[in-house]
This record gives C-alpha cells, sequence and structure tokens, in this order.
C-alpha cells in the first residue's frame, strides 16, 4: 500500500480525473475480425469447472501495462471506495460469466471484461450527461452504426447480448487499428478513433512519440486507461489491497426463452420463482417495460428459473383477448395491441374512452408528448394495459425492499436477523426459496418496516464533499443510488450547479 500513499501530486491528477467512465463514443468504422492470438481458447476454459471465474480473467490479461502513476491514483480511488465496488460487482454477476466468454471467443485481452465497470459500473440502463446508453455506453448514432437498433420499444443498446456483440466488434477493429496498442485502442474507444488518431499525426510531425503516456489527451480519455488497468491490479491481488473478489459462479447466469407475443415484464416478474430485478436487469433493452406488437421475442431469465418462465409464457393466451378493465386473471395479462386510425373531429379522451384504457397509456405506447391527433395518424392501443391489472403485493412484503445477495455461509436465519425481519417473513416472500439450500450469488428480496428503514437510513447516512470534476450523475453512480435520489436527499441539486467544497447527503445503498 506504501505505493497508493506516495505522491501527492498523484492526488492532483486524481481532482482532474473523473470518477467513473464513459462520456459516449465517435463515430465508429466498421467492424471486422478479432485481435489477440495469446488468448487460451474459450472452449476450454469454459469446461472447465474447476478454475473460477476470477483465475479465467487473470488467464487471459494481456494488455502491456505503462508505467503510469495514474494507475495507482485510480487504484486508491477503487480501495478508498469498496461499496462502488460491491455495487458494481453485484450488478455485473448477472453479466460477466457471457461478455468473458465472448471476449475469450473473440481472442481479446480479458481486461475487457471488466470495461463496463468503467462505462456504467454494470447498469444496463446508465446514461451519461453525453446521451450514452447502457453497460458499453454507446452514443445513438454510433449504437446504429453497429446494428444495435432503437425503437419506440427496442434500445438495443441496454441489451446485454446485442450491446457486448456490438462493443468487442468495435474493441477488435480498434486493436487492429492501432496495432496491438491497447492504451491507444481503449483512448479510442472513449475518445474517438479520429481524435486519437489526430493526436499521434500531431505527435510525430513534432518529431514526439505516439504512445499513450506521449499523447496530450483531454482529462477523462487520459484517466480512462488508468481506470480500466487499476482494476486489472485489483483482480490480480485484491488480498495486497484489503479487498476480497465476490463469489460469481464461473457457469451462465441466464438463458435466453421465447415470447410468441406481446408482453408487459413486470407481470413476466410476477410469477413467484422470477425476481422483477433480474427481468428488468436481464431485458433492459425493451425500454418501455414490455416486448413490441407482434413476435416472437428473445426474453433473457436466470438458468434456475427457466422452466418456470417458459411454463408461465406458455399458459399465457396467443389470441387477441377481451379489452381489460378491471380483472386481475394472470393468465389474461399478455398485452395485446390493436391499431386505430385516427378519424376526422377524435381525440385522445375521445380514443381513450373507446377502448377503455387510460390516455397516459395511450401517450406511453405511441410516444406522444401532447394530446393533440392528426387524421389519418396511426395509434398502438394497448389494451392490456389498465394499471389495475397489476398484482399487488404478497401479505408481508411491502415496505423498504431490499435486496440481499447470498453469500458464502449465509443462513435464513442470520439474513433475518441481520435486518431485523422475521425467517418466515423472507421465505413468504422469496417463494423460490422453499425446500432449497440458499445458493451463493443468488437474491433474495428483504421489506423492512418503515421504521426500521428510518434507523437504517440515519446509520447509513453520510456527508460527501464534492471535488473538482465531480457531477451528481457521477456521484451518484460512485455511490451506487440513482440522480433522482441524490436530488431528492439534496434538494438544491435541482436548480444549483456543484461547486468543488459543497457538501452533499449520500445514504449507503440508497433507500
Amino acid at each position: 500500500m506504501g505505493a497508493l500513499l506516495a505522491a501527492a501530486g498523484m492526488l492532483l491528477i486524481l481532482a482532474a480525473c473523473s470518477t467513473t467512465g464513459g462520456g459516449g463514443h465517435a463515430k465508429r468504422p466498421e467492424p471486422s475480425g478479432t485481435a489477440r492470438k495469446s488468448a487460451a481458447p474459450a472452449a476450454t476454459l469454459a469446461t472447465e469447472s474447476e478454475i473460477d471465474i476470477w483465475q479465467r480473467l487473470r488467464a487471459g490479461f494481456a494488455i502491456d501495462m505503462p508505467d503510469d502513476p495514474q494507475i495507482d491514483t485510480e487504484l486508491r480511488w477503487y480501495v478508498d471506495h469498496p461499496l462502488f465496488l460491491e455495487n458494481a460487482w453485484g450488478r455485473g454477476s448477472r453479466y460477466l460469466f457471457h461478455i468473458l466468454n465472448e471476449v475469450e471467443q473473440r481472442g481479446l485481452p480479458t481486461e475487457l471484461a471488466l470495461l463496463p465497470i468503467v462505462e456504467s459500473a454494470f447498469q444496463p440502463n446508465a446514461v451519461s450527461r453525453s446521451n450514452a446508453v447502457g453497460l458499453w455506453q454507446f452514443l445513438s448514432e454510433t449504437g446504429k452504426d453497429y446494428g444495435l437498433h432503437q425503437t419506440a420499444w427496442v434500445d438495443q443498446r441496454r441489451d446485454v447480448i446485442d450491446s457486448t456483440r456490438a462493443a468487442l466488434d468495435y474493441l477488435g477493429t480498434l486493436g487492429r487499428q492501432f496495432n496491438g496498442d491497447w492504451a491507444l485502442a481503449l483512448a479510442a474507444y472513449n475518445g474517438g478513433p479520429g481524435y486519437v488518431s489526430r493526436m499521434c499525426q500531431s505527435n510525430r510531425s513534432r518529431g514526439l512519440g505516439a504512445t499513450f503516456l506521449d499523447l496530450p489527451l483531454r482529462n477523462e480519455t487520459r484517466c480512462y486507461v488508468p481506470k480500466l488497468l487499476a482494476l486489472r491490479k485489483l483482480v490480480e491481488d485484491p488480498a495486497r489491497y484489503g479487498l476480497s473478489l465476490p463469489d460469481i459462479p464461473n457457469a451462465p447466469y441466464f438463458t435466453t426463452v421465447d415470447a410468441e407475443g406481446p408482453i408487459r415484464l413486470d407481470l413476466l416478474a410476477a410469477v413467484e420463482a422470477l425476481n422483477p430485478d433480474d427481468i428488468r436487469a436481464l431485458n433492459a433493452g425493451f425500454h418501455r417495460g414490455s416486448t413490441p406488437p407482434g413476435g416472437p421475442h428473445r426474453l433473457l431469465v436466470p438458468v434456475d428459473v427457466a422452466e418456470q418462465a417458459r411454463q408461465q409464457l406458455a399458459i399465457l393466451p396467443r389470441q387477441a383477448t377481451p379489452l381489460l378493465a378491471t380483472t386481475t386473471d394472470l393468465p389474461q395479462r399478455r398485452v395485446q395491441w390493436r391499431r386505430h386510425k385516427v378519424q376526422p373531429g377524435e381525440t385522445l379522451t375521445g380514443v381513450a374512452n373507446r377502448y377503455r384504457v387510460s390516455i397516459a397509456a395511450l401517450r406511453q405506447a405511441n410516444g406522444l408528448h401532447t394530446g393533440m391527433l392528426k387524421q389519418g395518424q396511426d395509434l398502438m392501443i394497448p389494451v392490456a394495459y389498465a394499471a389495475d391489472t397489476r398484482p399487488g403485493p404478497r401479505r408481508g412484503c411491502d415496505g423498504e425492499r431490499v435486496v440481499h445477495r447470498i453469500a458464502a455461509g449465509d443462513t435464513l436465519w442470520g439474513i433475518a436477523r441481520r435486518y431485523q425481519v422475521d425467517a418466515k417473513q423472507i421465505s413468504a416472500c422469496n417463494p423460490r426459496l422453499a425446500g432449497t439450500a440458499l445458493a451463493v450469488g443468488k437474491t433474495v428480496s428483504i421489506f423492512r418496516p418503515a421504521e426500521l428503514t428510518a434507523v437504517a437510513d440515519a446509520t447509513r447516512r453520510e456527508t460527501y464533499t464534492v471535488r473538482s470534476g465531480d457531477t451528481a450523475w457521477r456521484i451518484a453512480q460512485n455511490f451506487g443510488v440513482s440522480l433522482e435520489q441524490l436530488q431528492r436527499w439534496n434538494s438544491e441539486l435541482r436548480t444549483q450547479a456543484l461547486k468543488p467544497g459543497d457538501r452533499l447527503t449520500v445514504i449507503r445503498g440508497g433507500s
């Protein structure tokens, strides 16, 4: 640790650098093939069950480590913010196996499997201040260049399978464009290949070097590569820095199931065996919370509940159903759509009344920002979209919801004691636990009474002092909370700009 505390100059660099990644990428060239030759074959690694996922990562590390003090500066930041890492690894446990497999299959350095921590902290719905979106932070045009569809219903930048494919295609292209210099390739992923190429050419024209450390890059890009390499050092030897890595199974977390028609994700998640957080996180590409009209559609569900999900999808009707207003019969909850052509004189209120759906549902389904309609305009009518078809909470499963990820040695009684709730309540709110052992890496939902939430908030509350380069979005990301939560705790953020030295209230874990 002595090397981490050594130079005061490093702190000045840190102040200028952003604390998490991803401002988006410039327009990208077409992908073409793969890059690194030294990686072990993915099939061999993936079938060696005795090797854990961290060993697989370490075995494929191949990026040259530059002699850059900024790496230790970023490493110090990670060590000082263990909650950021804990939250990022927790979210990433859903995706890491898939991403690592894809990296290995392309023969790329396995450090790239850690890049979503820098880009989005493994949040598929992350949106940067430059409107880059998803785990890999694609801008809209860049995403289109790489075949990521963005419609009123689907944004594949948020989809783990599609966005990972696009990101690794692009990274492979950059690796070749910069002749295997991964520091430059990563800088180009952040700042754009045109920008980095111009910096290289400018230096060469003046007789200067053109390595990553030679280039006068802007602060965000200058700090971006060290963030990733600092993560590599942590994964290589976490104990050296007083940290531990979570137990993430070296096995698929999710698999695919087919939905033959449109379906609301919250209604699929209402099936007792399914965790709503998993359904939302694995299917973030359906950004309206529903699959589009038509089908079939690919849904992702945890491997251990895939059969229950298939059974549930099978009993949902595939034909058009009657208009729903108050029914709560689960088999009728598939979203059904009708097309309506606006007639002369029709209003949004009149259409909503005719089909017995809410005005808000019509606006959301059709991307309407006003109530004005045009003659001949086509509207999609979500006839099974009534708000009162949503399931209510199970008895005793209300209050503040806390998600607990099961660690080695956890017991139901121990978890209940930790959160000051009854073990029977945990079982009732998590039916998939019945008759099974607690599986490391899986999650359970804990529902806590409001009075316990208030006490917990008081013990988790802390004050954060704003530093140069901070933004409200980045501070929220670093603490694993939403921007809306941070603004709720600090109302001045809605009207005032942040300044270094400002003090903000943060509740660890959020509430």
